[in-house]
């Protein structure tokens, strides 16, 4: 059984533990060992995918397992067969690779970059059969990768073509998920991170400290800012609640896992870029600045504000925003936001920013919602708060392109709370 879906990623990662070299290891096991090792590359690697690789021997004894743990550094292959060099020597190396698998989750790379191709690299080793779970649709790749294998006498097998490893397939489409979707469309990766009551409270009016979901949900959402690349949060979380939007999860301590990501505020009128400018307790101005991207709209007061917050250390974009409404029209951040290197976000709120994402009918300044991460408490809230809740609106009109992707949604436990993975098409 593929332990992938309906699991909580962080526990997988944490519980992470490889078989003693030698030891039995069916090709179910290894694909999932190959799912659990690429985690070890979160927040390391974009623009390039997460890709882990297992490799067994002819009688599907455990050999070596990789991950591409950073952008510019060897991928999962290499990084096996650089492991396996230092222990065997190339002619031991060679004596042991024949008959032998490896099961890899995206097709390997056929072009030179900033690193040397693993499809070369593999093709001399005598491997009997590279498998790997999703082809790389990247255009300098696309199948080319598998095409250099075959070439070499080496059985090539996609995953996704095969009925029997299909899960796998599914799981590591899950695991690259942002990098397809980038490849594939040119667009940002956008998801949304919410945390709701069984009757859709997302927050209270005038209510900072309370939390709707526990502990173990909250670190959920830490670990999920290691996997994209920006947060992201509305000018009204930040006026209210002074966050810090940094990564701080309680067993997943390693300096890779506890990088500060890229933190976005969407504020087109700049009303809290203002105040933040004017105090010393803004977290966003005063750890890592350098980290901050502050949206506002064009307008009179942008010039300025940009080189108040430079000097800060803070980085200042002006967005064209829909006259109406005042909202930033989305393919403009989207833009913006792939300029600076941003290729995903993860929009964190508050219910401002939610209902622009959920409850938005002009699909000029909605944004494309490609996944959602739900965090459910089995509490009904609505009455508790004497200012008023903040719920979400959802619009469910003929105008609402996306839809959610049933066959794909995962489901997980998470102490008394529920975590949800929801992913979204565009219609």
């Amino acid at each position: 059984m593929i332990r992938w879906f309906n699991h909580p990623k962080d526990e997988l990662l944490r519980d992470l533990a490889l078989p003693a070299v030698g030891a039995s290891c069916t090709p179910e096991a290894a694909q999932n060992l190959a799912l659990v090792v690429a985690l070890r590359g979160l927040g390391a690697v974009s623009p390039n995918p997460l890709v882990g690789a297992v490799l067994l021997d002819s009688s599907n004894r455990f050999m070596a397992a990789g991950a591409h743990e950073r952008v510019g550094g060897p991928h999962a292959e290499a990084n096996i067969l650089a492991e396996l060099t230092k222990s065997l020597g190339e002619k031991g190396l060679q004596a042991r690779l024949k008959g032998a698998r490896i099961f890899v989750t995206l097709e390997p790379c056929a072009h030179e970059g900033l690193t040397p191709s693993c499809a070369k690299a593999l093709s001399g080793t005598g491997l009997k059969e590279v498998m790997y779970g999703v082809t790389d649709p990247n255009p300098l790749v696309r199948g080319k990768g598998a095409e250099i294998l075959r070439d070499a006498g080496i059985k090539a097998v996609d995953a996704s073509s095969h009925s029997d490893f299909k899960p796998w397939s599914l799981a590591c489409e899950d695991l690259a998920g942002v990098f397809l979707h980038n490849i594939s469309t040119g667009r940002l990766f956008t998801a949304l991170k919410i945390a709701s009551s069984m009757d859709g409270v997302v927050a209270f009016e005038g209510d900072r400290r309370f939390w709707i979901t526990g502990e173990r949900a909250r670190a959920y959402g830490h670990f999920l800012r290691m996997t994209y690349d920006a947060i992201g949060v509305g000018a009204g979380t930040v006026l209210a609640d002074h966050p810090r939007l940094n990564v701080r999860h309680p067993f997943l301590t390693s300096p890779l896992m506890t990088r500060t990501p890229r933190r976005i505020v969407f504020d087109p009128q700049g009303r809290a870029l203002e105040f933040s400018l004017g105090s010393n307790v803004m977290p966003l101005l005063n750890e890592a600045p350098e980290t901050t991207v502050w949206l506002v709209a064009q307008h009179r007061k942008a010039s300025d504000l940009i080189h108040r917050g430079e000097a800060r250390g803070i980085k200042v974009v002006p967005v064209p925003v829909e006259p109406d409404s005042g909202r930033f029209l989305w393919s403009e951040v989207d833009g913006a936001l792939q300029t600076l290197g941003i290729r995903s976000v993860l929009l964190e709120g508050g219910a401002g920013l939610y209902n622009v994402a959920l409850g938005n009918s002009d699909m000029r300044t909605r944004p494309e919602v490609n996944k959602i991460h739900l965090f459910q408490s089995p509490q009904i809230l609505g009455d508790r708060s004497p200012a008023g809740a903040k719920a979400l609106r959802w619009n469910t009109g003929t105008s609402m392109q996306q839809f959610i992707r049933q066959d794909r949604v995962q489901l997980f436990q998470l102490e008394g709370d529920w975590g949800f993975e929801i992913p979204m098409d565009a219609g």
